[in-house]
């Protein structure tokens, strides 16, 4: 039986068939045994949008993949690395038949405070230029090594000191994440200085959106926290983009519109409520407009 999982947690994802799991708050899945098809259709939400209440580190080790992160297409070929973190809204576009993957999910707050925060902070910057970095075939082997070895260790139900010994495994991945990642950023500054200011404008009025949209829908707002004109922000964000900044923001709406919806946790009320709508009729009006259906025969659609 296909499941279509609107509202994608820890815990659906560690009932998946070949999951392992740490109290349903480390989870670790991946398609080394060749079972490529039930990967595919139960692990990942498929053509749906869902917001993620967890972090996720997603290894392509062969094949390839398709995914929308916050509105932004990626793919992933063999030695990617994908981090998604806790509360991106995103969707599984699909994969090859060749694919081969793993995957480490974890509650957000399962290891706080074992990391360096500058470091953290460094990585979080890195990850919001690109979630996806490509890995030398040396860096891949160690990563699956410490992947295996994190496995068999889940594994050892008799061991009370499991969390322990898979803090040290995470330590180690993280901290070759932060050098994976922070030194492929020579190539990408220089691209972005040559784009100048402009890009880095369009950076910053994404950046903002992504935090305000459920409250703040107006251009207005954001050109005054970015601290410009509203005609200015909507020409460079059309020049760099190709999009207006309104389509920008309402898309961003929308998705976490739908995300909520096919959740199925909320009433349409709850959700007018949570987006910030005057009333539900407009939102239901918004909502129509923008994806051709109301909210509720949305959420009722199979």
């Amino acid at each position: 039986m296909k499941h279509n999982y609107w509202d994608l947690d820890l815990i659906r994802l560690s009932a998946q068939d070949g999951a392992v799991h740490l109290d349903k708050q480390f989870i670790l899945i991946d398609n080394f045994d060749g079972v490529s098809e039930q990967v595919n259709a139960d692990l990942f939400f498929v053509n749906h949008p869902v917001k993620l209440s967890f972090t996720i580190v997603l290894f392509c080790l062969a094949g390839q993949m398709q995914f929308q992160i916050n509105l932004q297409n990626f793919e992933l070929h063999s030695n990617d690395i994908l981090i998604v973190q806790e509360g991106a809204i995103g969707e599984y576009r699909g994969m090859s038949d060749d694919a081969k993957i793993a995957v480490i999910a974890f509650a957000s707050e399962y290891f706080q405070g074992t990391f360096q925060v500058e470091a953290t902070m460094s990585l979080q910057r890195r990850l919001y230029v690109s979630p996806i970095c490509h890995l030398k075939k040396e860096a891949i082997e160690e990563s699956m090594a410490i992947y295996r070895l994190m496995k068999a260790k889940i594994m050892e139900i008799d061991n009370p000191f499991r969390k322990g010994a898979l803090l040290g495994y995470t330590q180690v991945l993280t901290y070759n994440a932060y050098n994976y990642l922070l030194t492929s950023d020579s190539d990408e500054e220089k691209s972005q200085k040559k784009t100048g200011r402009q890009q880095e404008l369009y950076t910053r009025f994404i950046k903002e959106v992504q935090k305000s949209y459920t409250k703040e829908r107006s251009i207005s707002y954001y050109a005054n926290v970015l601290c410009i004109t509203p005609k200015y922000l909507s020409q460079v964000v059309h020049k760099v983009s190709g999009r207006f900044a309104s389509d920008w923001i309402t898309d961003f709406v929308i998705l976490e519109a739908k995300a909520l919806l096919k959740s199925r946790k909320y009433t349409v009320q709850q959700i007018a409520d949570m987006l910030n709508f005057s009333n539900q009729s407009f939102f239901g009006k918004y909502f129509r407009e923008k994806v051709g259906c109301s909210p509720t025969s949305y959420q009722n659609a199979e």
